[in-house]
């Protein structure tokens, strides 16, 4: 099937809102958990478990939408990824807020830098100096990795 006749097939309505109310519901409670939860392991233990938890949470996402619609439509996958660019934003305000807290340098002009959503996808950036770096290449094989998951297991 072409991605265009998916696009055209009628959505049903008594499932769009069960699916956004689980995108929005993962992706706050997703968001600040990992976000806490990882601002803690790295001061605790020296060393990230971002990725594990996001792959926890792609698959608790991936379940609970799978759940959540009775007829699949294209539009729920669409949903989904929003849903994780939004919870990858919110961990990372919480963490960097949470850091910059501990450290009694939160001020509001450090806090409004926080919010840019920008910041927080530099990874991304193919014109940044390091992107081609071992880690920026990871963080974006990764990232593209847990959306791949959610997409497939969504259906």
């Amino acid at each position: 099937m072409k991605i265009i006749q998916l696009f055209k097939e009628p959505v049903n309505k008594s499932d769009l809102m069960p699916v956004i109310r689980q995108g929005v519901f993962m992706s706050i409670v997703g968001g600040l958990l990992i976000g806490a939860l990882h601002l803690l392991i790295i001061q605790v233990f020296g060393f990230s478990f971002l990725w594990i938890m996001l792959f926890i949470f792609a698959f608790t996402l991936a379940r609970r939408m799978h759940a959540a619609y009775h007829t699949y439509h294209i539009l729920y996958a669409i949903i989904a990824i929003l849903t994780v660019f939004i919870t990858f934003y919110l961990l990372n305000v919480v963490y960097y807020v949470g850091l910059l807290y501990m450290v009694d340098s939160l001020s509001i002009t450090s806090f409004s830098y926080m919010l840019n959503p920008l910041i927080h996808f530099q990874f991304f950036n193919i014109f940044t100096s390091g992107f081609f770096s071992i880690e920026n290449l990871l963080d974006v094989i990764f990232f593209l990795i847990v959306n791949i998951y959610v997409v497939r297991y969504i259906k």
